[in-house]
């Protein structure tokens, strides 16, 4: 179980860092690509938490609808795991 926690610490740790990441390259791309430098203010350090605020649950989001599909196989290999080691025994 702990190893499990540490992975999804980092996990987090990795994800909000992307966010940040991201925030920062959609504000640039809306300066940058629209051409409305009008938005250069949002490349402020407030700018920079609204849109994590913004993107972090949306990556958390589409984080936990791609791992719906890996918790399922887990459960099912560790149930043909079990059932192997009740044989052995």
């Amino acid at each position: 179980m702990a190893k499990s926690f540490k992975l999804i610490k980092k996990q987090l740790l990795i994800l909000f860092v992307f966010s940040i990441a991201i925030s920062a390259g959609m504000i640039i791309h809306g300066i940058f690509f629209d051409l409305d430098f009008e938005q250069i203010k949002r490349l402020t350090f407030q700018g920079l938490i609204f849109t994590l605020i913004l993107i972090f649950p949306t990556v958390l989001f589409l984080e936990w609808i791609f791992d719906i599909n890996n918790k399922k196989k887990y459960n099912e290999l560790e149930q043909r795991i079990i059932k192997l080691e009740k044989r052995r025994k």
